[in-house]
């Protein structure tokens, strides 16, 4: 098992950073660790990291060096046994200050496995032939050294996993959701190539093929024979798969990381499983501050949180897809009470005439006692601006989140009523609120007050125009 890696160095990561893996515990997701962040952050490059310490011949560009960091680069993994903790330590580096070549911190042939998959998966459709088990292939991984290289080894394992059809389509299948033939013919030519059965007697070859098929074969792959000593590290496992296909494919991954260690890197909220946070897994986000990619995780208080959450059946939406997307976004997110909030807040902001979008948590927090855990989460998730607005009736609530982010760029509102609309008394006492019963702001509020707050939050969340 992996415990950690650190880098330093390649390409953003001017200011070293480590992150600590999940490790299995035999809970569904438990040895998964998901890597999210916005677009440029140092996702992909963290995930080839791992594939710098799977190679044989490894060098590092000048284009890869970053300069800030002394134009040098090292990375570091710890890993042994899971209990006890048999630790080892493994560094690669460059020899000198601006030059490509490397040495190891001492024989990396007992170095980790690492199955490693860029998000570039394509191999030439026609090809020769030549069989690899997994250890071969593990052994002697493809040359990765640029991005949207054709991965032509991958055609050694297909012949292997032909062998094997029955228990690859069991997990082929099972995330495409129906059964699709396949196996491998040569033509006339002597090529070798993957033939598909469409129809009764009607077929594509492997120049046919979607890039969705072709990017799940790889990952089924990477799957389908897994042990307990690999790693399995795939960037962007969504790549031109349907919504539906990428929940099956999640499905599979929580099972596989009951006992093995899995990493993924992600622009999808359908690649996410706060269950498997809950369980020991790991979300990570990489994102750019101070010049450099950095990296910041969630915690055991996190995960306590997102147990909560799971088990909340009045307010299933807290941390359900849409409040997920808030993962991969930049800082400035906004996070109000419930999910009338987020709804009827662009409403007020029309009536007020003020032109701009406030980008919302979801569908709200679930409650003023939640807004403070979920800004715990993001701020655990290195997200340096997260804005709050409290119903005029949770005063205790907007001082504690107040007081309790007062030494960072966290901000809260409170508007000038008790809620945001209207409610009759029921079984509770009646709350007027900024809107009428038609959801129309009542002539009491004070419009320069509101149009002064929420111009303010639009200036926070840098979204304005």
């Amino acid at each position: 098992m992996i415990k950690k890696i650190t880098c330093k160095g390649y390409r953003g990561f001017k200011i070293e950073q480590t992150l600590d893996l999940a490790i299995p515990n035999g809970e569904r997701g438990s040895g998964l660790t998901v890597l999210i962040g916005p677009n440029g952050g140092g996702k992909s490059t963290l995930a080839e990291c791992f594939s710098k310490l799977a190679a044989n011949n490894v060098s590092f560009t000048d284009g890869k060096r970053n300069k800030l960091a002394g134009d040098k680069v090292e990375l570091r993994v710890e890993y042994g046994d899971i209990s006890p903790f048999d630790e080892k330590k493994l560094t690669l580096a460059t020899i000198n200050e601006g030059g490509s070549e490397v040495t190891w911190s001492n024989d990396h042939a007992d170095k980790p496995k690492i199955y490693y998959l860029p998000s570039r998966r394509v191999f030439n459709p026609y090809f020769g032939k030549g069989i690899w088990d997994r250890e071969t292939f593990i052994r002697n991984p493809e040359d990765t050294q640029f991005r949207g290289k054709t991965l032509d080894h991958f055609t050694y394992r297909l012949f292997d996993a032909s062998k094997k059809a029955k228990d690859f389509n069991k997990i082929f299948w099972k995330v495409l959701g129906k059964k699709l033939e396949w196996t491998i013919d040569q033509s006339d030519t002597q090529n070798y190539y993957v033939k598909i059965k469409k129809d009764d007697n009607v077929f594509h070859n492997s120049d046919g093929l979607g890039e969705g098929i072709v990017s799940l074969l790889f990952i089924v792959d990477a799957i389908f024979e897994a042990k307990s000593d690999e790693l399995i590290v795939i960037d962007e496992p969504e790549l031109s798969l349907h919504p539906q296909l990428q929940a099956r494919l999640l499905e599979e991954i929580l099972e596989t990381t009951r006992k093995i260690q899995v990493v993924i890197s992600t622009h999808s909220p359908n690649m996410i499983s706060i269950d498997a946070a809950g369980n020991g897994g790991v979300i990570a986000r990489i994102y750019e501050k101070d010049k450099s990619s950095m990296i910041s995780c969630i915690d055991d208080k996190c995960r306590k949180y997102f147990k909560a959450y799971m088990g909340n059946i009045n307010n299933p939406h807290i941390i359900g897809n849409d409040a997920r997307a808030c993962f991969f976004a930049e800082d400035g997110y906004i996070i109000t009470e419930g999910q009338e909030d987020v709804m009827l807040y662009p409403k007020i902001l029309n009536e007020l005439n003020i032109e701009g979008y406030i980008p919302f948590f979801g569908f709200g927090a679930g409650g003023a006692s939640s807004i403070e855990q979920i800004a715990y989460i993001l701020k655990c998730l290195g997200f340096s601006r997260i804005g709050a607005i409290f119903d005029g009736d949770k005063q205790k609530d907007y001082e504690k989140f107040v007081q309790t982010y007062s030494d960072c760029d966290y901000k809260a509102w409170i508007i000038p009523a008790d809620d945001i609309r209207n409610k009759r008394a029921i079984c509770k006492a009646f709350k007027s609120g900024l809107l009428n019963d038609k959801h129309k702001l009542r002539p009491e509020v004070d419009k320069e007050k509101l149009k002064k707050m929420f111009n303010d939050i639009l200036e926070f969340s840098k979204i304005h125009n």
